[in-house]
């Protein structure tokens, strides 16, 4: 007989022992079962059982065998991979309940398994739980090829219920934050061939989750469903940039081995972050149903549906549809059409923090909007995309008298500076540095519109063209600033100088407001007669006296391409004019400006020329400090008309 069937029957020695006593055996049995011989040998069959499936554990010195058939020990912990670090999952205390009966015939099964006191170590930023993971997957792989199923010794064993107690779950993402605690338990019921996983908890602050899965013959399916879950605390853990508090999560999955069926809201949710706004954000409200379809031979997936919405009455839907293929070079499709939205209905499904102080709900009629994305997965540069934006003519007819009407005709203006609303600038005829839009130079005009929106004419607000051109291909992978001269405008008459996210929903719904109540020529003659040029100057009109000593009507093409290129940061690149000549590197933003209007058909060959020889006479008083010669204008992405 070899040394290993020797060990086996000398540890099923503590079997017949433990029977006799549940059966009315003596104190001196009982002791020895406290001993340290006893451990040993409980051990010998534990901890080798343990890291064929887990790698490494560390059992501590807590041994304990109970009257009614039970056996703790603890604390088990299985180390990470870090020396220096805690373990990975730590389990103060793992008691088994035993199966009498079984015991009696000489077999070790358990009716029940609890683990108290169970602590997770995801470290930064997950790594060593999704190393664990890792670790036990390939453990599977290996056991396989040699593992022995219950048909190899003709038995059938009911598996234990395992309960967990006292979960918690911490992750190091710009600090330490942790989750819980959380209660389960988890049995294993039907039959061998169609065996069911069916699992409960209770989750941290409130809430549950119920799991059950079934393995059959025609593969394993599934349902998850979760009820009334704290979602602040969950989102903590997340990799986000912002803060999330309060807010109720419910949801249900249902999975087979080829589609996932989803539906799931979120109410009451608040977040908060520096870059999104001043305040927090909230209440907020999403939802989100749908289903998803794979084909794991044919590489293929198949968004069928996903229909997401927004405001505590869902007043916001979008409606979105997609597939991805991994046959050749991964490659995707995906569209998403904004359902018909009146302005009311908008507004309503954002929180009050994000709705612009202006009366929009009194638009009447609805807009839609779509938006198609495909191309290579992992050649962004490549992707096609087509957006559409619609401005129905009545939602048109019924803003021509709506609370931005007033746009249309003169009207008092103060701008905003550092120290907060400026002097009183009139928009219109009674200040006589305006000009009526048919009254300015034609170059000046489109050397504007060719450097801050080129395709101001034909969009509804914004440029979809160039900002796919800015988000998906950057110039030297950087990010840069989309804004539409509509866009501009809104900000200006309406918003603060806040850099946030909120500022920039506010300033969607404007632009929307505005290009549904002012016609195109009236926005663009507000917007030149309106925006800062420079110091306390403000309006094409003062821009031309200040820097050229010229009523604006008599700008050349040079000047007026060089007064557009500075519409950025007017204040920071004022100091040309105040050290009367541009630098190289500024000289060459104006030129390349100047062969844009020349290859787009705005200026003629002769005028060009002549534009690329003119000198610039600045008039403005010197003083002020230059920007560096190596500055960089900050320009959008210009597109085709």
């Amino acid at each position: 007989m070899s040394s290993s069937r020797r060990s086996s029957k000398k540890g099923l020695l503590v079997l017949p022992l433990l029977a006799l006593l549940l059966a009315g055996g003596g104190v001196a049995g009982y002791a020895w079962l406290q001993g340290e011989d006893a451990r040993a040998r409980v051990l010998a069959r534990v901890k080798p059982a343990l890291e064929s499936r887990l790698g490494p554990v560390h059992i501590g010195d807590e041994f304990h065998v109970g009257w009614t058939g039970t056996v703790s020990l603890g604390p088990v912990e299985i180390p990470g991979t870090r020396p220096e670090g805690p373990p990975v999952v730590r389990v103060s205390r793992v008691t088994v309940r035993l199966r009498r009966m079984a015991l009696l015939r000489g077999h070790v099964e358990a009716s029940r398994v609890e683990l108290a006191g169970v602590a997770v170590e995801a470290g930064p930023e997950g790594q060593e739980l999704r190393a664990f993971v890792e670790r036990v997957r390939e453990a599977r792989k290996a056991r396989r090829p040699a593992a022995s199923s219950d048909t190899d010794t003709g038995t059938s064993r009911e598996l234990p219920q395992v309960v967990l107690k006292d979960v918690h779950l911490a992750i190091e993402h710009q600090g330490r934050k942790e989750w819980g605690p959380l209660e389960a338990r988890v049995r294993v019921e039907g039959t061998k061939e169609e065996p069911r996983l069916e699992a409960t908890a209770e989750l941290p602050g409130g809430g549950s989750a119920a799991l059950s899965v079934l393995r059959a013959e025609s593969g394993p399916s599934g349902t998850l469903r979760v009820r009334g879950v704290p979602a602040g605390p969950l989102l903590s853990l997340a990799e986000l940039p912002l803060s999330a508090q309060g807010g109720t999560l419910e949801g249900e999955l249902q999975g087979d081995a080829s589609s996932l069926t989803f539906s799931g809201a979120m109410t009451g949710l608040t977040v908060s972050s520096p870059q999104l706004a001043a305040e927090p954000v909230g209440p907020l409200a999403f939802s989100a149903q749908g289903r998803v379809r794979w084909n794991v031979k044919g590489r293929d997936v198949v968004l069928e549906s996903l229909r997401l919405t927004m405001g505590e009455r869902r007043e916001a839907s979008v409606e979105v549809h997609g597939e991805a293929t991994w046959v050749g070079e991964p490659r995707f499709w995906l569209r998403a059409e904004l359902q018909p939205l009146s302005f009311a209905q908008a507004l309503a499904a954002l929180p009050p923090s994000l709705v612009p102080d202006v009366e929009l709900a009194r638009l009447e009629g609805q807009f839609q909007a779509s938006l198609a994305l495909s191309g290579p997965v992992y050649r962004r540069r490549d992707w096609a995309v087509q957006a559409k934006l619609e401005l129905p003519p009545e939602l048109k007819r019924a803003a021509r008298t709506g609370p931005l009407a007033w746009v249309r005709e003169s009207f008092a203006y103060h701008p905003l500076t550092a120290e907060g609303r400026g002097r009183e600038l009139r928009i219109g005829p009674a200040n006589p540095a305006y000009v009526p839009l048919a009254e300015l130079p034609r170059p000046l005009v489109r050397a504007v519109l060719r450097s801050e929106d080129a395709a101001f004419w034909i969009h509804h607000g914004f440029d979809f063209e160039s900002l796919r051109n800015i988000v998906l291909a950057p110039e030297d992978d950087k990010l840069r600033g989309g804004s539409t001269l509509t866009q501009q405008l809104a900000k200006n008459l309406f918003l603060s100088r806040e850099r946030t996210y909120a500022r920039k929903v506010k300033e969607a719904l404007l632009t929307l407001g505005l290009e549904a109540s002012v016609p195109k020529e009236r926005l663009l003659e507000v917007y030149l007669n309106l925006i800062e040029w420079g110091p306390d100057v403000y309006g094409i009109g003062e821009a031309a006296r200040h820097y050229f000593d010229k009523n604006a009507r008599e700008l050349s093409i040079r000047e007026a391409a060089f007064l557009a290129t500075i519409i950025p940061n007017p204040v920071r690149y004022h100091g040309y004019c105040s050290r009367g000549a541009l630098s190289d590197t500024w000289m060459k933003v104006v030129s390349d400006l100047l062969t844009d209007m020349y290859e787009g058909g705005d200026i003629s060959e002769a005028e060009y020329q002549e534009a690329l020889a003119a000198p610039l006479a600045f008039a403005c008083q010197r003083g002020a400090q230059p920007p560096p010669d190596d500055e960089t204008p900050i320009r959008t992405v210009p597109t085709s008309d």
